[in-house]
C-alpha cells in the first residue's frame, strides 16, 4: 500500500499564502451549479462534558463526473478553548484516492478551513458587493475574522480603504487590529469601539462570531451594501426576510439545518428555497425567495439585478466540496515541493 502524506499546520499555511484561494472556490461553486459534485447532507456531532459543550462536524465530497477528488473534512470546536489557551476549533482533512478509496493524504484542517470560509465570502463580494469596496466592518476578531481581513485586502480588485474590526473582547480586537495592520499596509485596519462604529459608511460587512443569539438587524448595516452571515446565527430574522438580495451557497443544505435560523425560516414557510420564476404554487404568499446561489452566479445560470441602495445578504452554509477543492489544490502543491511526512498506511 502507498504511504499517506500528512501535512501539519505550518505546511498548510505555508502552501494556502500562495495559492489563488479564490480561484478555487469559484471552480468548486460553479461545478456545483452545474450538478457535477456529490454533496452529502454534514454529519453533526454534539456533546455535554464538565464544563460546557463541544462538537465535531464530518462534512464529506466528491468532485467532478467521474470523480476527480474525493475526502472528507471533520471539523471539531468547543466555545471552552480560548478560555484554557487552545485554539477554538480544528480538525482534519482526508483526501482519498478516487480508483481505490485509501486515503492518500491526511492535512491539518484549521487553516484550510478559515482560508476557505474567507475565500467564499470573498466570492460572494465580488459577485455582489458594491465596487469598489471601500470600507469593510468585521464582526469577530478571531481566526476566521483575522483570516477575511487577509483574503479580502489582496482579492478585491482594489483593496478597501479601510477595515474596522469588532469584538467582544477589546484586548483581542486591539491586537488582532495591530498585527493586520502591520500586514496589510496601505490598508487603513482599526479597532472600533462598537457595533455602531464598525458598521459606519460599510460597504461589505463580514459577521464572524460564534453567538447564537443575532445581533445585526434590517436597519442596523447601511443601504447598498453587502452582509455576509458567516456564523449564520448573526443576522436577525428582520435582515433576512427584509434583504432586497438573498443568497446562499446551497439551498439543500440550509434548508436541511434547522439549528440555523434561516433553515428554521425554511421549515416554517416563511422564506422558500426557490427563486421566484420558480416558486412553487402552494408557497404562503408572504414568503420570501432565496433569490440565487452563489455557483449560479458564478456559472453565469442566473443573473441579478443588485439595487444601488439596497441590502444584500449572503448567508453561505459551507460546503465541503470547498475544503475538497482548496484541499486537493494544497495537496498538489505540497507534493510538488517536498512538504509533509509520510506516515506508513
Amino acid at each position: 500500500m502507498n504511504d499517506i502524506l500528512y501535512l501539519d499546520t505550518p505546511s498548510v499555511a505555508a502552501v494556502l499564502a500562495d495559492l489563488p484561494v479564490v480561484d478555487a472556490i469559484a471552480r468548486a461553486q460553479r461545478d456545483h451549479a452545474r450538478g457535477t459534485v456529490v454533496l452529502p447532507e454534514e454529519a453533526y456531532l454534539r456533546w455535554d462534558h464538565t464544563e460546557g459543550w463541544a462538537r465535531s462536524l464530518c462534512l464529506p465530497a466528491a468532485l467532478g463526473t467521474p470523480a476527480t477528488v474525493a475526502g472528507t473534512k471533520i471539523i471539531n470546536s468547543c466555545l471552552g478553548n480560548p478560555a484554557k489557551g487552545l485554539p477554538r476549533a480544528g480538525g482534519l482533512l482526508a483526501l482519498y484516492d478516487v480508483e481505490t478509496a485509501h486515503i492518500r493524504t491526511l492535512m491539518a484542517a484549521a487553516e484550510l478551513s478559515a482560508t476557505r470560509t474567507a475565500a467564499v465570502s470573498a466570492l460572494g463580494a465580488l459577485h455582489l458587493a458594491p465596487a469598489p469596496v471601500t470600507d469593510v466592518a468585521i464582526f469577530g476578531a478571531g481566526p476566521i475574522g483575522r483570516t477575511h481581513a487577509r483574503v479580502l485586502a489582496r482579492t478585491l480588485p482594489e483593496p478597501p480603504r479601510t477595515i474596522r474590526l469588532y469584538d467582544l473582547d477589546a484586548a483581542r480586537c486591539a491586537e488582532a487590529a495591530r498585527v493586520l495592520a502591520a500586514e496589510l499596509g496601505p490598508v487603513r485596519v482599526r479597532a472600533a469601539a462598537s457595533p455602531a462604529e464598525a458598521l459606519d459608511g460599510a460597504s461589505l460587512v463580514v459577521a464572524a462570531t460564534t453567538t447564537d443569539r443575532p445581533y445585526l438587524d434590517l436597519h442596523d448595516v447601511p443601504a447598498g451594501s453587502l452582509t455576509v452571515n458567516v456564523g449564520l446565527d448573526d443576522c436577525a430574522e428582520g435582515l433576512l426576510m427584509g434583504a432586497d438580495v438573498l443568497v446562499v451557497d446551497s439551498r439543500q443544505l440550509v434548508a436541511a439545518d434547522h439549528r440555523r435560523l434561516l433553515g428554521r425560516l425554511i421549515a416554517d414557510g416563511k422564506v422558500t428555497r426557490h427563486p421566484v420564476p420558480d416558486i412553487p404554487p402552494n408557497t404562503p404568499p408572504a414568503a420570501r425567495a432565496v433569490d440565487a446561489e452563489i455557483g449560479e452566479l458564478v456559472a453565469g445560470q442566473r443573473k441579478l439585478t443588485l439595487p444601488p441602495r439596497g441590502r444584500v445578504v449572503f448567508n453561505p452554509f459551507g460546503m465541503a466540496v470547498n475544503d475538497v477543492a482548496l484541499g486537493s489544490v494544497i495537496d498538489r502543491e505540497a507534493r510538488r515541493r517536498g512538504l509533509g511526512i509520510r506516515l506508513p498506511s
